[in-house]
């Protein structure tokens, strides 16, 4: 049993194979979490690799590693806008929209037209608007867009 890692000997693949076995496992319950924990254990394998060290330093400098991926990845998870409060728009549906301003694309008559939205057109509810007037999406209900004229002061 040579390939045990014991108090006295870890070898550096031994932290590689952990860093494999927490991604397997952030595949199988993802959370965006465990991968940070497999990156620590990865690095920490390269620094063993390259300066051999006692398992008490390594055991050590493994808790800091976790430390410092998980704040550094929660940090750029951050910034990209894919997690935590006020970025999450999965699910949200047409709500997210809301604050843009959009081009009629099919004239709203007795408040009922269609605005482009990116590349594809919505259903839209509002004042009655000709075609190519610029409007504000103030609302959406269920997949109809709430919206006024950007100039006027209809709300």
């Amino acid at each position: 049993m040579d390939w045990l890692p014991t108090l006295e000997r870890v070898a550096p693949w031994h932290w590689w194979v952990l860093g494999a076995l927490l991604l397997i496992l952030e595949v199988a319950a993802p959370g965006v979490f465990f991968v940070w924990i497999a990156l620590a254990a990865f690095a920490l394998g390269l620094v063993v690799f390259v300066l051999p060290l006692p398992v008490a330093v390594q055991l050590l400098l493994f808790a800091v590693f976790c430390v410092a991926s998980v704040v550094l990845g929660r940090r750029y998870v951050g910034r990209l806008g894919l997690g935590g409060e006020g970025g999450d728009t999965l699910n949200t549906g047409a709500s997210r929209l809301v604050g843009r301003t959009v081009t009629v694309t099919a004239p709203i008559v007795n408040g009922v037209g269609r605005v482009r939205v990116g590349d594809s057109d919505w259903r839209a509810r509002g004042p009655d608007t000709p075609v190519g007037t610029s409007v504000l999406i103030v609302a959406a209900e269920g997949n109809t867009l709430i919206v006024r004229e950007v100039s006027g002061s209809w709300v």
